[in-house]
């Protein structure tokens, strides 16, 4: 049996081997637990930067754009213009700058205008001229307005009928026109005249063409009687008196 001495002294060496057992498990285990969250990390910091998009600041070397978004995008296309046809008679004949087709097209953005007014038409009458118009009322213009394949189609007439009713005429035109258009926007003003009075007759008029106009969806514009005294024709201030409330109902 060894000495109290050598007992002691082993006892000693037991601890400081021990002691140092202990601080290697301890250093093992934190390895142990750092060690996953560490390529966890590195793995997450990898992947995030794999995806990041490569800004505009700093092109790829071969000189290719840094993205091609922009080049894939279809080039930018002018809004589409609205085909306009109007039938009417005197009051809308001439050179669109000196009449209120012009300048309702132009504040409208109308484009293009197809013009198939005579003077003399009404819903009853003949043109007195046609000029490459259809040489009939307006109930007989139905099928030239549809080959122009309109998205608006205005009428504009009226007075030249006379005192005589025209409302079952005005309402087959528009119905006609209805069916044959499904999808353009039908509208129709009220007529007017230059005389020095208007006859009590146009009021008449005007009432049978909303009626018909509305039956179908239109859209119907009085424009008053701004041409009262105007004399054969409709002056520049009446015309562009009836520019302005085509504008203000239709803009």
């Amino acid at each position: 049996m060894p000495p109290p001495r050598s007992r002691n002294r082993l006892a000693t060496i037991g601890l400081i081997v021990l002691g140092l057992v202990a601080a290697t498990l301890s250093a093992i285990a934190l390895l142990w637990h750092r060690t996953p969250a560490t390529v966890t990390g590195v793995a997450s910091t990898v992947q995030t930067t794999s995806h990041a998009p490569t800004t505009s600041q700093h092109p790829a070397a071969t000189g290719e754009p840094a993205s091609s978004s922009v080049l894939d995008q279809p080039p930018t296309t002018p809004a589409t213009q609205i085909s306009v046809v109007v039938m009417g008679d005197s009051h809308s004949v001439g050179d669109p700058s000196v009449t209120w087709v012009g300048a309702a097209s132009a504040q409208l953005g109308w484009g293009p205008v197809v013009n198939l007014s005579a003077p003399g038409r009404g819903f009853l009458t003949n043109p007195s001229s046609c000029d490459g118009s259809p040489c009939a009322p307006f109930g007989g213009t139905v099928t030239a307005i549809a080959q122009a394949h309109p998205d608006v189609v205005v009428t504009f007439g009226g007075a030249a009928d006379g005192d005589f009713a025209i409302g079952d005429q005005s309402r087959q035109y528009f119905a006609d026109l209805r069916a044959a258009l499904p999808q353009a926007k039908l509208v129709a003003l009220s007529p007017v005249t230059t005389e020095v009075a208007a006859p009590y007759w146009l009021t008449m008029h005007a009432q049978s063409i909303r009626e018909a106009v509305e039956a179908v969806g239109g859209t119907f514009i009085d424009v008053g009687q701004p041409g009262l005294g105007n004399g054969e024709q409709l002056s520049a201030q009446a015309q562009a008196e009836i520019a302005q409330h085509v504008v203000a109902q239709l803009r």
